[in-house]
């Protein structure tokens, strides 16, 4: 199966919690939770992406460099006008200080620059200090208020930033990352056009109870 871009539309917005009409994000394919790596292409792809510094020097540490590089070519062939954008990566849950920190999703996006020089990307957020990452809290789920209370605005790489920003991050679950970085963003660059893309949005079952009240 071919991962391909797709935009969320009215049909599955409310799927992601956060995500209003006026909110335009892509994604190129879609996470099954709770399901191994060998349940779907894209949930082994984000498994890869997610493998975690611990694994340095481990054997299957490689396959995160592979994934790293899939989705950096999955950008730069499928955006044919790259240079009208300025990516920016949703910052990792973790500091630069910290042991744990992962800068994959802008390794993507370095190598997506690597592979074709009209990509532009600049780090603009950062978080002030470290947080539990999302999908190991799910219970207890941050808003995009208190995201936003922790972010940090670099305004040394506002220079030749382009008027549409896409917000770049690595699974769409319920969408406060987004919301959280497209509210700061719009704090600094009001006069920006902001959308998401997401390497995966999560899937979720149909509400069943829903469908039969349509049968009614």
């Amino acid at each position: 199966m071919t991962l391909r871009l797709t935009r969320i539309d009215e049909l599955i917005r409310e799927q992601h919690y956060h995500l209003e009409e006026g909110d335009r994000c892509y994604f190129f394919g879609e996470y099954t939770a709770r399901q191994g790596a060998a349940y779907s292409e894209t949930n082994q792809l984000i498994m890869n992406l997610k493998k975690g510094n611990e694994r340095r020097g481990l054997q299957d540490y490689r396959y995160k460099g592979i994934a790293i590089e899939r989705v950096a070519r999955m950008i730069t062939s499928t955006i044919g006008n790259l240079d009208a954008f300025t990516f920016v990566p949703v910052p990792p849950s973790r500091c630069r200080t910290d042991a744990a920190y992962d800068d994959r999703m802008t390794a993507i996006l370095r190598t997506a620059q690597a592979l074709n020089p009209a990509m532009d990307y600049r780090e603009l957020v950062s978080q002030n200090v470290s947080t539990v990452a999302s999908h190991a809290s799910a219970a207890n789920r941050p808003t995009p208020d208190e995201i936003m209370a922790n972010y940090r605005f670099d305004n040394t790489l506002c220079n030749g930033v382009r008027n549409n920003i896409l917000i770049f991050d690595d699974v769409l679950t319920a969408g406060s990352h987004f919301k959280a970085m497209k509210r700061f963003l719009q704090q600094h660059l009001p006069d920006s056009n902001i959308q998401g893309l997401f390497v995966a949005r999560t899937a979720r079952d149909a509400d069943v109870a829903s469908l039969f009240d349509l049968l009614d």
